[in-house]
């Protein structure tokens, strides 16, 4: 596809840079724009009650009439996660290989989506956008299904590797296709956006049949039930469970929907192949414990599991003699549930097997070597590091620096800054609005930073409730000051202390009566102020104080 003299290329990031999930980019040309994959990221702490994050989505909505397509890289919620909230403003087709259309169509119906248009793609098929030429390239990663996106645009190819690794042994043969991706380079690409997860890591990513010993192993030793824990992100690892567990003469269960809807999918379009007998349900078979292995997806699971407290979902009781296996290190920022739940695990007489946890948790991602082998393969003129936090980012634009990027060609930028290319140019333009839109429960971006600071301090010094009546004529309080207190103080221990509270309020109203001050906004103001100032004096806390005035 050739230049013309006024042809431009921009990359906008909505997603996924400073940052480990919500990945969502933009290529845009005058007439045209293509959406690369639309995720969520789980919340951090501070973000208290937020179920999950997706991008903000409004630069896509106002220029709506240009969007041709998304095209989904792999089937992980960092990636497809936001489709229902963009297809619920967006109806636009959605091109992704048949695995990550099949987890896209079950996420859109557990989302009540309809009528989506989902366009299934094998990898080497060519098909068009506006004024997008767009190709799948086969990687390797965690789950199958995963591809390289590649885009041949007026100003030159756009290669995307999506999440990957060089696996040199990969699970049904699903190596990253090298041969393809030396052929684009040989031909000419204009920038190359690659995986900066691992960029940290130096050498090589393992193998996801590196486990299989260590596996076997365990479960060789096991007298009890094995409970495998950790299979959030491995769709490979989980088959290879259900394989050595038939080796030894037991059968599995996967104890979460979501998961076994997944396994299922798998082998219905061939990436998994394991005998449906391999498998039980407990609630119809049961199994003595020697014949079982229960799978649960993640370390969250192992809360309930361990009995430390429910939370709705479906549960497994460990009792003494199961084997517990982690097989996946802990997430970021979870370390602690997870050491709190193993020391609950070995209470109630379990054998905890961490061995597995030794590698790294991101298990499918190109480490740095694997990183210089993508750039020496694709040999790109510039070069932007994507999926990745801010310092994953700089590790990969200095590998890039290693093996002959030069650093005027290689762009580190943030969400929401578009970069402009020519056929042989490059420079940073526009910021575009890109935050994170907040979602919890059904609500999409009603909750801010006012409502997250309430909730903080709601977390930290509790809630006090001033009721009053008054005769807003008069003026004059009719019954009350009653205190109700929710996290600040047990009443039945602090009743001196609160019955001083309720003198305070009084002084303040009295105060108020005397300057006759009507405004229930400036009785509030007033009984807010005495009462945060006097608790502060005698307990060093800050709960938050809600005068509630009843008019009579």
């Amino acid at each position: 596809m050739s230049a013309g003299a006024k042809d431009k290329l921009t990359l906008i990031p909505l997603g996924g840079l400073g940052e480990r999930g919500k990945n969502m980019l933009l290529l845009e040309t005058e007439r045209d724009i293509m959406v690369i994959d639309c995720g969520l990221m789980i919340p951090e702490e501070e973000l208290l009650g937020i179920d999950f994050v997706i991008p903000d989505m409004s630069y896509l909505l106002e220029n709506r009439e240009k969007v041709r397509g998304v095209v989904l890289t792999h089937g992980h919620e960092g990636h497809i996660g936001a489709l229902p909230y963009l297809l619920r403003e967006l109806n636009v087709p959605v091109y992704g290989t048949p695995m990550t259309q099949g987890i896209a169509s079950t996420r859109l119906r557990h989302a009540g989506v309809g009528g989506a248009h989902l366009r299934s793609v094998n990898p080497g098929e060519v098909f068009g956008l506006g004024s997008f030429k767009v190709e799948l390239v086969t990687v390797s990663h965690t789950l199958p299904g995963a591809v390289a996106v590649v885009v041949s645009t007026p100003c030159g190819r756009v290669v995307h590797t999506g999440d990957f690794h060089f696996d040199q042994t990969p699970p049904n043969g699903n190596f990253t296709d090298i041969h393809r991706l030396a052929e684009l380079g040989r031909e000419g690409v204009l920038l190359l956006l690659s995986d900066s997860t691992n960029a940290e890591v130096a050498g090589f990513s393992p193998s996801e049949r590196e486990p299989l010993g260590a596996i076997r192993n365990i479960l060789r030793g096991a007298q009890g039930r094995v409970i495998m824990v950790g299979y959030g992100a491995s769709l490979y690892r989980l088959e290879q469970v259900v394989a050595a567990a038939s080796e030894f003469g037991r059968r599995t269960c996967v104890a979460w929907p979501e998961g076994l809807e997944l396994l299922e999918l798998a082998r219905r379009v061939g990436h998994l192949h394991f005998p449906p007998e391999a498998m039980f349900d407990p609630a119809r078979e049961k199994l003595p414990h020697q014949e079982q292995v229960i799978i649960v997806p993640n370390f969250e699971s192992l809360e309930p599991i361990a009995g430390v407290r429910g939370n709705g979902r479906d549960t497994v009781a460990v009792q003494a003699g199961d084997a517990v296996v982690l097989v996946a290190p802990p997430g970021p920022g979870s370390e602690k549930l997870v050491a709190r739940n193993i020391d609950t695990l070995f209470k109630v007489g379990a054998e905890v097997f961490p061995e597995l946890t030794s590698w790294r948790y991101s298990f499918g991602h190109a480490s740095r070597e694997e990183l210089k082998l993508m750039l020496n393969l694709v040999r790109p003129r510039f070069f932007v590091p994507v999926h990745g936090e801010f310092r994953q980012l700089v590790w990969h634009a200095r590998t890039a620096r290693q093996v002959g990027i030069a650093a005027e060609n290689t762009f580190v930028i943030e969400n929401g800054t578009s970069v402009e290319f020519t056929a042989e140019k490059a420079r940073v333009a526009n910021r575009i609005t890109a935050g994170k839109v907040l979602v919890d429960g059904l609500g999409v971006g009603d909750v801010g930073n006012i409502v997250l600071r309430d909730r903080k301090q709601l977390s930290q010094d509790g809630i006090l409730i001033v009721v009053v009546t008054m005769d807003k004529q008069k003026g004059q309080v009719v019954a009350g000051p009653d205190i109700v207190s929710r996290g600040f103080v047990y009443v039945r221990e602090a009743e001196e202390l609160l019955e001083e509270a309720k003198d305070r309020v009084r002084q303040a109203l009295e105060k108020c009566e005397t300057a006759h001050a009507t405004e229930w906004s400036t009785i509030k103001s007033q009984v807010r102020d005495t009462l945060g100032k006097f608790l502060f004096e005698r307990t060093r806390r800050r709960p938050m104080i809600l005068p509630i005035i009843m008019e009579v």
